[in-house]
């Protein structure tokens, strides 16, 4: 498992959806139109990103972890386990065949989401920096 614990999953990946909040792609969030949620397996995990109104704003979303946003109701969910998470967001994993495999579950309007996977070629680089980095340790 890459990430040891949820509280390294929310280190990681956590740390790195509040970093991306503040970059030009985390306006991307805006095009979904509603928040997303994403369940981790294995750890077990949750982390929701709750855009901000307007579109323009900064930061792009909020990031909440675990139980805090259980109150939101998401547009999206992607649920999946913290490694096939982490495969995705270095950029090694098709999210097409990781859903027609069922290693990723998606509920909700998944064309907008689609729309909006050639534009995260630029994050990958960034998500792979940032776990090398220590994930916000």
């Amino acid at each position: 498992m890459v990430f040891a614990d949820s509280e390294a999953l929310y280190r990681t990946l956590g740390g790195f959806f509040t970093s991306l909040a503040t970059q030009e792609e985390g306006q991307l969030i805006h095009r979904v139109g509603g928040p997303i949620l994403f369940i981790f397996h294995r750890p077990e995990g949750r982390i929701l990103w709750v855009p901000s109104p307007p579109p323009g704003s900064w930061p792009a979303f909020r990031v909440v972890h675990g139980a805090e946003g259980t109150g939101t109701e998401p547009l999206l969910t992607f649920e999946q386990d913290g490694d096939l998470a982490h495969r995705f967001w270095l950029g090694e994993v098709d999210l097409a065949q990781a859903l027609a495999r069922q290693q990723l579950r998606a509920l909700g309007p998944l064309s907008r989401a689609m729309k909006l996977l050639p534009h995260l070629d630029p994050v990958y680089p960034r998500y792979a920096a940032f776990a090398q980095a220590g994930g916000g340790a």
